[in-house]
């Protein structure tokens, strides 16, 4: 089935998105390019802050790119993080936003479309809106995940918490990741108008997957994928140990791939007798390349050292593998936006468990499951339709920005 591009709309708003990246960075979310598939280039233009050295996406174009660099030994990241953010916060954001105000000012865009994430979030905050300006935000992550407070410090991170709810308040629309998370929002800001978004079906993925066989092609072997970066280290590092401990008491052999380009075969723990790394793909020929494998693997903080990553952010490569016909394989804690989906979904198999037995027995399970694709082919169709059908969530967003 081809890669069939969205039919081109007859009204569209001029868009100033606004992102700490460039649309053609490595780093960007793969679904900020799934919602904006097929909105016209012309109509597209692009605000962002930071770069990365790493720029060859071709998914996603803009008509015209403006940044203001943040230097990058200026980048809070490891050493002098402290000093960085002050740095950064009080003389580099107040410019970075006055910037943004003459963008605005010159380009005048219908709509300003901005990701609350990282340092975007106090260039924003600090932003003279015109008068009558329509501003949309979207919230994937909030910033006092243990990550992001490692960075900014806590009296920081909730700063920025602070400052989303404003933007959220004032916004005129707005979008978030995950059940959880619009909760979260209509409790904090009162706003309950928010739209749920994740990464999802194509419509020819969806044809695809009905047309396609089951299984894939038989070789003997058992292919488990893993999209993108390591979140929770301690649940991966766990979930890999009990992996290594059971996969050669299983018929078929065990292979684990890698797939995003993060450099995981220079890891310690890397065997690159059972395990392959691949380099960047596009996004359609990511899908393509799954569709060799068996299971999907998403790892998600089973310990819950870090709910207010796991209860509110989504992890977006769930929609990918099942746009490949994937099932999951969920690692994560039992109150997390993960549990809740595979519990509402026969998506594949979920586990909370955290002792390297309880995962050993696990893992044996489910390796010893005879046609794993074909037992949830049935569901993940299902559910495609009625929660990951990225056609239906892009047109709502768009109605929201007035696309018609």
């Amino acid at each position: 089935m081809s890669d069939q591009k969205p039919a081109v709309p007859a009204r569209c708003p001029k868009v100033l998105f606004v992102h700490d990246y460039r649309p053609d960075s490595l780093v960007i979310a793969d679904l900020i390019r799934q919602l904006l598939r097929g909105f016209p280039p012309d109509k597209l233009e692009w605000w962002s802050c930071r770069r990365t050295g790493l720029y060859s996406k071709p998914d996603l174009r803009a008509g015209r790119l403006h940044e203001y660099v943040m230097a990058e030994k200026l980048v809070p990241h490891i050493r002098l993080t402290e000093l960085k953010c002050l740095l950064v916060e009080n003389v580099w954001a107040p410019r970075a936003a006055r910037h943004l105000e003459r963008v605005i000012a010159e380009t005048k865009p219908d709509l300003v479309a901005a990701l609350l994430f990282g340092w975007s979030v106090p260039v924003l905050a600090r932003v003279h809106w015109p008068a009558g300006q329509r501003l949309h935000v979207s919230l994937w992550d909030f910033p006092d995940t243990n990550g992001m407070k490692r960075v900014l410090g806590e009296t920081r991170s909730r700063r920025f918490v602070s400052a989303i709810h404003q933007l959220v308040r004032r916004a005129d629309s707005f979008d978030a990741i995950s059940p959880g998370m619009l909760a979260e929002l209509q409790a904090q800001t009162g706003r309950g108008d928010g739209l749920l978004v994740h990464s999802g079906f194509e419509p020819h993925h969806l044809a695809a997957l009905e047309n396609a066989p089951a299984e894939p092609q038989p070789d003997g072997v058992i292919r488990i994928a893993f999209v993108g970066t390591i979140i929770s280290d301690t649940g991966f590092m766990e979930m890999l140990a009990a992996l290594q401990a059971v996969r050669l008491q299983v018929p078929k052999k065990v292979v684990l791939e890698f797939f995003g380009g993060r450099n995981y075969r220079s890891r310690s723990w890397f065997e690159p007798d059972w395990m392959a790394e691949h380099g960047m793909f596009t996004d359609e020929g990511l899908v393509e390349a799954l569709r060799r494998c068996t299971w999907g693997i998403v790892v998600m903080d089973p310990s819950g050292e870090d709910l207010r990553y796991s209860r509110f952010s989504f992890p977006n490569k769930v929609g990918t593998y099942l746009s490949a016909g994937v099932p999951i394989l969920g690692f994560g804690h039992a109150a997390g936006s993960l549990a809740n989906i595979m519990h509402a979904h026969r998506l594949g198999r979920f586990s909370p468990a955290v002792t390297r037995d309880e995962l050993a027995k696990f893992w044996l399970e489910t390796l010893r499951m005879p046609s794993p694709r074909e037992s949830f082919r049935d569901d993940i169709l299902r559910c495609a339709r009625t929660e990951f059908d990225a056609a239906e969530m892009r047109a709502r967003l768009w109605k929201l920005w007035g696309v018609r």
